[in-house]
């Protein structure tokens, strides 16, 4: 307490305190619970990626069966609406949080679902890109790229020849940057036109 100061007094099961590296802090899920009534839809996404993303250690990931166990317990908290909305757009495949902005965009457009790292192969089932999204009926795939894909000498030079390889095999290739994430509108139309280029049928605006 004290001069500018507001106390809050929550009670936390034992169950949802962890222990990393001697400090104790709630868990993955009770944290993000927390957040839910502070953070919009996007970002709320992008931290259910994250706890579930499948390159964590095993015990420090998250679980679909983990996360519905938490917001059982936790009914009437702030957010969790918005939260239980969500986790069916949740995934372990985001690598970062540009991807998941994207995915979620491109749901938002009411674009097809954007597939998260999954491989593209060619017509001999031979491995040929793994980019960041994909819209998979229509051969359209879209890779983020941070700085380091400026700075780092050999992930530049992968940059570059895997887009031929995919164009070979008929694949469209969009290299997205932090410019689109400020600012969508450009290439979310750009994405709207290919897709209905490529045959997709948007539904009519209600």
């Amino acid at each position: 307490s004290g001069r500018g100061t507001v106390g809050h007094h929550v009670h936390i099961a034992a169950r949802d305190i962890k222990s990393h590296h001697g400090v104790r802090l709630t868990s993955m899920e009770r944290t993000v619970l927390d957040l839910a009534s502070a953070l919009c839809d996007e970002d709320l996404l992008s931290a259910l990626d994250n706890i579930l993303w499948r390159r964590r250690p095993p015990g420090e990931r998250a679980t679909p069966t983990s996360i519905a166990d938490a917001f059982t317990r936790f009914r009437g908290r702030r957010g969790r609406g918005r939260l239980l909305e969500l986790i069916p757009f949740a995934t372990n495949r985001s690598d970062s949080s540009p991807e998941t902005a994207f995915r979620w965009r491109f749901h938002q457009a009411g674009f097809p679902p954007a597939l998260p790292n999954l491989p593209v192969l060619d017509s001999r089932g031979q491995f040929v890109a793994l980019p960041d999204l994909q819209f998979e009926g229509f051969r359209m795939c879209f890779d983020y790229e941070g700085d380091h894909h400026r700075t780092d000498r050999v992930q530049w030079q992968k940059d570059i020849a895997r887009v031929p390889r995919l164009q070979d095999i008929g694949w469209h290739h969009t290299r997205l940057s932090a410019a689109d994430l400020a600012h969508p509108d450009e290439s979310l139309a750009r994405t709207r036109r290919l897709l209905i280029e490529r045959g997709w049928s948007p539904h009519p605006l209600r």
